[in-house]
């Protein structure tokens, strides 16, 4: 990102940061997490080659921060705090049994991963093993996040039905 376009996203806060806040803070529980997404978006937008291409900002400002709110969610969704009882179980969990057991179904679940496809193969790799983001991936691997997804869907689907089977 050259000069111009650093001073250009600097302006494009200046004027829309409280709004994109508000905007944020409304969709969420917590005034911090409109401060972290509100973040998010500036950071995204640094990753644009050239900012001259947005035609309306401030739209595209709030275009941005509403996928980035739903990402939040969806994630916040999955994430529920941990009593007592699941957390004694997670301690149980590493008994020379469970290690065993956890083993045989890593084997069976790499047996399952060797008949995809090599890129379909990589991509859950990263995204299991590794933890990596769909943005990460596709970073990586020099591909669109679009296909990352998509090659996600169909290796999931397909493990599915091969795992299920066993």
């Amino acid at each position: 990102m050259d000069k111009r376009q650093t001073m250009q996203l600097a302006e494009w806060f200046e004027r829309c940061n409280k709004s994109l806040k508000r905007f944020l803070g409304r969709r969420l529980h917590q005034h911090i997490d409109a401060e972290d997404l509100a973040q998010e978006v500036y950071l995204r937008l640094l990753r644009i080659k050239d900012l001259d291409a947005i035609k309306e900002p401030q739209a595209y400002l709030y275009y941005v921060a509403r996928n980035i709110a739903a990402e939040w969610y969806a994630r916040a969704r999955q994430t529920r705090t941990h009593g007592q009882e699941e957390l004694d179980e997670l301690i149980e969990l590493t008994t020379p049994e469970s290690l065993a057991n956890e083993y045989t179904e890593g084997r069976a679940f790499n047996e399952a991963l060797q008949p995809l496809p090599a890129a379909v193969r990589a991509v859950i790799y990263l995204k299991l093993r590794d933890g990596k983001s769909h943005e990460e991936i596709a970073q990586h691997l020099g591909i669109k996040v679009r296909m990352v997804r998509k090659h996600l869907s169909s290796g999931y689907a397909i493990l599915r039905r091969r795992l299920i089977k066993e």
